[in-house]
């Protein structure tokens, strides 16, 4: 038999008796017609679905835009490639892990204490996914989640602070190698980096990159040290009398940053706008601003510290 002669469509109609006998109604062409009106209500059904799931993605970018610009600026790094991680790694703010503990970014440990335990899973050397349970960290706000995962990129791990510093903006000569980089050190995918570079070339994410270039970028005083941690701290306290060093930045490792004249500094209060924790002495220093001097002072050259 045909595919014409079988493609029949019936219609149901009784015998006297009140029997059902079927009898065949429609031809080839009637048929056709009644796939194409499926076809397209498939198509119009997909489009919407397409649709849908854009929008759904550009509302996630829009509600990441601001802090993500924030926190890419202040530790200088490309806020293109922390947006993709995060729409990869919550799965556009979907998986369980957002919704729960608002990490966008699938860092382990916990976070003042607080932490949840879920289910994941990871590539193995052998290629494939194993499942397993970790303990990740618990944020009480999304931004609070991007600014942690901003501050991990810049502080490392405690056995090596400088694991991801190729990631770094002043680094990095573009998004692209700094999702290679983490495709090394952060995740166990090895289509980490290819993931990252498709969702930034699709939604054009590397506006965010033009618009915290160097030229427009946090204080320039503001030089990130390695193996330190930062966090904001409004307050004000005044600077001790006496031979007070003030420095350009928080004294590395690997040597001192550039002193600056701070004999006019003496006794004078003192504006302070950021801390900084050296991890592996737990020395503390704060940023200080008086008229148009910044700098870093260390803790012990302060007297009276308020905070706002």
């Amino acid at each position: 038999m045909s595919f014409a002669g079988a493609c029949l469509i019936f219609e149901t109609l009784y015998n006297n008796d009140g029997s059902v006998k079927l009898r065949g109604i429609t031809s080839m062409k009637v048929f056709k017609q009644l796939m194409m009106t499926v076809i397209a209500a498939v198509a119009l059904l997909s489009g919407l679905s397409a649709t849908a799931q854009a929008d759904t993605h550009t509302d996630f970018i829009s509600r990441l835009s601001r802090p993500v610009m924030q926190a890419s600026k202040k530790y200088h790094l490309y806020g293109s490639v922390m947006m993709a991680q995060a729409a990869l790694e919550s799965d556009w703010g979907t998986s369980e892990l957002a919704a729960q503990a608002n990490n966008y970014f699938g860092v382990k440990g916990d976070y003042e204490g607080q932490s949840v335990t879920l289910p994941t899973s990871e590539e193995g050397s052998n290629g494939l996914m194993v499942g397993t349970v970790a303990q990740f960290k618990a944020y009480p706000t999304l931004a609070a989640s991007i600014n942690d995962y901003a501050q991990v990129l810049r502080d490392g791990t405690t056995w090596n602070p400088f694991l991801y510093q190729e990631a770094w903006r002043e680094n990095a000569t573009s998004y692209v190698s700094a999702t290679k980089t983490l495709a090394s050190s952060y995740a166990t995918d090895s289509s980490y980096s290819e993931k990252l570079n498709h969702i930034i070339e699709t939604y054009d994410l590397q506006r965010f990159d033009q618009a915290t270039t160097n030229k427009d970028d946090a204080d320039h005083t503001v030089k990130i040290t390695p193996g330190v941690t930062y966090a904001t701290y409004k307050g004000h306290a005044t600077v001790k009398n006496g031979d007070v060093k003030i420095y350009d930045s928080v004294p590395g490792p690997t040597g001192h940053a550039k002193v600056i004249d701070s004999a006019k500094l003496a006794n004078h209060n003192v504006q302070i706008v950021q801390r900084g924790i050296i991890k592996n002495t737990q020395t503390i220093w704060y940023q200080i601003k008086i008229g148009q001097t910044t700098g870093w002072v260390q803790l012990t050259d302060l007297l009276n510290l308020k905070t706002r």
